[in-house]
């Protein structure tokens, strides 16, 4: 069977974090894709506009809390296995690929009864429920850096890197700084970063992803272009930027990484994305701020506007820390499976 042959599905979804390291592949390895994701999540138009045949199944989330939610989300999780069943049983993928995400859980399980090889892509420092439930499940388990190996069964766990989408491109250069606060954008994120644009306007152009429910933060200054969503858009701002300030998901930071960017990274407060924060700022490879934390903020862009080989040296950290060529990595680990 020729790779263009091969069926892969893709299952992800609710955020753009577990969506993006599959369309990397995607764009790489010729096959025919599916993907597979939540109704009304972020990846619905990013997956349209790859051309990529899109289907919204049923999803649930276990929470770590007390929540009556859970009881209706039980039920959703069950249907969503009997629908995955009927699904995979129509289309029979020769594989599932996936990054994470609950709406994966149920095609894991059903992918397992009717032996369909799956691979599931561990990209965060922390372990997320949703990857828990489908790592014991997994014909492999791919993992972003080496210290993640221990959290899995490491005869079936490898390490590739994260798969990123973006490469470096020459561009017009206009000095600039990228805010971001993830696929869905975040209003206390939000609030917290714009304290500051009276300093950072004075000597870059600001671009600034409020998410779709959060542009009525929008501001109307000199210097400053505000955004609800972006898709392909983003490779030029990545690649523009000489500074970008984010959440501190592992799909953000892999591709700041790729084009050797300075980054500030705010993690959500009491989250999986302190602890990537944290291992990024104790290799000098990017800077991490606590949201709210504003006297330390005003302190380190006082630093890092104005010193170049600053934001140039934490750029070189950021990529030298990730394994090379992760989408290589990785179809090697799809292609030792299929064939």
């Amino acid at each position: 069977m020729s790779a263009k042959n091969k069926k892969i599905l893709l299952v992800g979804g609710g955020t753009l974090g577990s969506v993006t390291p599959l369309l990397a592949i995607a764009e790489i390895y010729p096959a025919d894709y599916t993907f597979w994701g939540t109704e009304n999540g972020p990846e619905v138009l990013l997956v349209k506009e790859k051309n990529i045949k899109f289907r919204s199944i049923l999803s649930g989330k276990l929470r770590r809390y007390w929540d009556l939610e859970n009881f209706k989300d039980l039920f959703k999780i069950k249907l969503a296995f009997f629908q995955s069943l009927y699904l995979l049983s129509k289309l029979k993928p020769d594989i599932i690929l996936t990054a994470g995400s609950f709406v994966a859980v149920p095609v894991v399980y059903a992918a397992k009864f009717l032996r369909i090889p799956t691979i599931v892509h561990q990209q965060d420092l922390s372990v997320g429920l949703a990857n828990k439930l489908m790592a014991p499940l997994a014909t492999k388990i791919t993992v972003t850096f080496p210290e993640q190996v221990k959290n899995f069964n490491n005869k079936k766990t490898i390490v590739t890197g994260n798969p990123v989408r973006l490469k470096y491109k020459n561009i017009e250069h206009q000095p600039s700084i990228l805010i971001t606060g993830g696929g869905l954008g975040a209003r206390h994120f939000n609030e917290f970063v714009q304290e500051f644009l009276p300093t950072l306007i004075q000597n870059f152009q600001v671009h600034h992803i409020l998410g779709k429910n959060n542009f009525d933060q929008a501001k109307n200054l000199a210097n400053y272009y505000p955004y609800d969503f972006v898709t392909e858009k983003m490779i030029d701002l990545l690649n523009q930027a000489d500074l970008v300030i984010s959440r501190a998901g592992m799909s953000m930071i892999t591709e700041t990484a790729a084009l050797k960017k300075a980054l500030i990274l705010i993690p959500i407060p009491d989250s999986h994305q302190e602890k990537n924060a944290e291992f990024f700022a104790r290799h000098n490879a990017a800077i991490y701020v606590k949201q709210g934390s504003s006297k330390i903020m005003a302190r380190y862009l006082e630093k890092i506007l104005n010193k170049k080989d600053l934001r140039v040296k934490l750029g070189e950290n950021l990529f030298n820390l990730f394994p090379k060529n992760p989408v290589d990595n990785y179809i090697k680990v799809i292609e030792d499976i299929v064939k």
